[in-house]
């Protein structure tokens, strides 16, 4: 995947188009842009910026590595007044150029040491996709997680298998799998003990899990349970109960954080949050009302 740079330019106040040379500008640097999580935390963050008259410049990095290269091409060419690390941490040696440059920083979904940081707690998260499913009765379990590359997913993954009941399986899954996932699921749903719960650690692979059982004319959720991760805005117009995340709090959250080390560089640099999760009971689980919505 070759790394990007996708710039939005938004209206000034007026409504007219200013000059873009004249609009502070704040970068945000993030893996897998087309991923619909990362989509929705953008556009949360770029409509916080243009209440405040920013540009967001979205760069989509391949690699840390990659990130590492943008981030060094931002500095040196000063291009813009803050940065937005989306699921990365950075070096103590660039921590200490940026800071030595003065160019404030945030992070979004990652606890990044020594950078205000905004997100949820994953390894609860994980717990209570486990939990929702034993809730309403899912003894064989499966957990469905993309690469464990991201962190998200690694502490997902821990959570799960912390509370999960015994046998209970995680399977990683390529992006191939998680776009399809057809063949996957038609092997665990040919096995003697097939699960009777499955858990997916985002919505994209659990909407197009759901897809495919219902394809395949399982009943849902009597025979098998399928909880999401994130609450996209699909997972309502299908019924998918899901662990929500305030994904638009993550967006304000770090606008106001960045744009407040841009405006006051010698003040107390806010303090990192982590935001909470609720489980949302839709159509896909059992012994719920639709809609209800657990803490």
């Amino acid at each position: 995947m070759r790394s990007s740079s996708v710039v939005r330019e938004m209206p000034g106040r007026s409504g007219s188009t200013r000059n873009v040379s004249q609009r502070p500008r704040v970068a945000a640097i993030l893996p897998m842009f087309t991923t619909a999580f990362y989509f929705e935390v953008c556009n949360a963050l770029f409509r916080a910026l243009a209440k405040r008259g920013v540009d967001l410049v979205v760069i989509d990095a391949a690699s840390h590595a990659d990130a590492d290269l943008h981030l060094d091409r931002l500095l040196a060419e000063r291009s813009c007044q803050g940065i937005v690390l989306f699921s990365m941490d950075l070096s103590s040696a660039r921590k200490r150029n940026i800071q030595w440059q003065g160019v404030p920083v945030v992070a979004l979904d990652y606890p990044a040491h020594g950078i205000p940081s905004v997100g949820v707690d994953n390894v609860a998260s994980g717990r209570l996709l486990s939990e929702t499913l034993s809730a309403g009765g899912s003894e064989r379990q499966v957990l469905l997680i993309g690469t464990r590359l991201s962190h998200a997913f690694r502490d997902r993954e821990a959570g799960f298998v912390s509370v999960a009941p015994p046998g209970s399986r995680v399977i990683e899954c390529d992006a191939r799998t998680v776009q399809d996932p057809t063949a996957l699921l038609l092997g665990l749903l040919a096995e003697s003990e097939a699960p009777d719960g499955i858990a997916c650690g985002c919505d994209t692979l659990a909407l197009t899990t759901l897809k495919v059982l219902r394809e395949w004319n399982c009943r849902i959720p009597q025979d098998v349970q399928v909880v999401g991760h994130d609450d996209m805005p699909m997972a309502s117009v299908v019924g998918l109960s899901t662990i929500r995340q305030p994904i638009e709090q993550f967006g304000t959250w770090a606008a106001d954080a960045i744009l407040d080390l841009i405006e006051w560089p010698r003040a107390r640099a806010p303090q990192s949050v982590l935001l909470p999760v609720e489980v949302v009971h839709r159509g896909t689980t059992r012994r719920a009302q639709p809609d209800e919505i657990v803490a």
